[in-house]
């Protein structure tokens, strides 16, 4: 994604200001490695002469923990003014609506309304934005949704014992569209799999004249003429399109939304903090990532309002 020199332009002091303080950073930490290594230095020699390793090791660990903590907070701080002064830029520069929140998410409740997925048993999330492309309002950020199970284990003494773990239900991009249109039902679009093959055979399959789609999505719905309402010829080869562009994805329409949910990285708007903020391709990455999903509302036609809300 090549950035238009305007933009460049306008965000270059700020980017300059955010390089020093990185060069900044790593020149602190650098300094701090230092002074951790000749204290270890001093320790390992006291150790040795005094035939006691007890003091080293404590230096060592105690050292190392608090050196961790020190990097691990310089860098998150040179990382989130990156992310609060720039990201914000860069979405103006795609539309003048859009606002950005790092430490913001989608609600749980959301997340569990649309039908996707079931409710989360522990949920997070990240880099809220929301506003309008056209006449479609949107709000979308990156969530990790888990679910609690119990795992039988034998630990080392040959004890059987029931331990609490959470696997993944879903990470990536959450993104909600108004879809311009009341919704009396739910309607869901999975990617077909092996378990959408039992959903043909039970339960509220809707059947639809596209066998290509039917391949790479199953539908359900609680209202069989309105999920057919919705997924029209031109939504369906829609839907395919953006499939070969995001990869799989599931949606649903319910209440009033489109819902999406697509896999993507969970650092996809972090910089690279070992490469200079004013490389070009460190908003390049960003901006590309920030498009590829603003570009849903025109991939999908969201903004010709073909519906109306009663």
């Amino acid at each position: 994604m090549e950035i238009a020199p305007e933009v460049l332009s306008e965000i270059a002091p700020t980017l300059n200001s955010l390089e020093s303080a990185r060069r900044t950073a790593f020149k602190h930490i650098g300094m701090g490695l230092g002074v951790f290594a000749a204290v270890l230095g001093c320790m390992a020699l006291y150790s040795h002469v005094n035939s006691d390793w007890v003091p080293f090791f404590a230096s060592a660990v105690i050292g190392g923990i608090i050196f961790a903590v020190f990097t691990s907070n310089a860098l998150r701080r040179v990382e989130s003014a990156f992310k609060s002064q720039v990201i914000p830029k860069i979405l103006q520069a795609i539309d003048k609506s859009l606002s950005y929140d790092p430490a913001t998410y989608i609600d749980a409740d959301e997340f569990t309304q649309s039908g996707l997925f079931k409710e989360p048993d522990r949920y997070s999330g990240k880099d809220f934005v929301e506003g309008n492309i056209g006449e479609t309002l949107i709000r979308f950020s990156l969530v990790d949704a888990e679910e609690e199970y119990e795992e039988v284990v034998r630990d080392s003494d040959g004890k059987i014992r029931t331990e609490t773990r959470y696997r993944t239900i879903f990470r990536g991009l959450f993104f909600v569209a108004d879809f311009n249109k009341n919704f009396n039902g739910e309607t869901l679009v999975r990617p077909t799999t092996v378990v959408s093959f039992f959903r043909k055979l039970f339960g509220n399959y809707v059947a639809l004249e596209d066998p290509e789609f039917n391949e790479q999505f199953t539908v359900t719905s609680t209202d069989q003429v309105e999920a057919r309402y919705i997924m029209t010829p031109s939504l369906m080869e829609k839907f395919k399109a953006l499939r070969a562009r995001l990869g799989e994805f599931r949606a649903s329409f319910f209440s009033k939304n489109l819902y999406l949910a697509v896999d993507m990285e969970f650092d996809s708007f972090e910089p690279s903090l070992t490469e200079s903020f004013t490389a070009k391709d460190q908003l390049e990455k960003i901006m590309g990532h920030l498009l590829s999903i603003t570009r849903i509302v025109e991939d999908l036609g969201l903004n010709l309002r073909i519906w109306t809300k009663a």
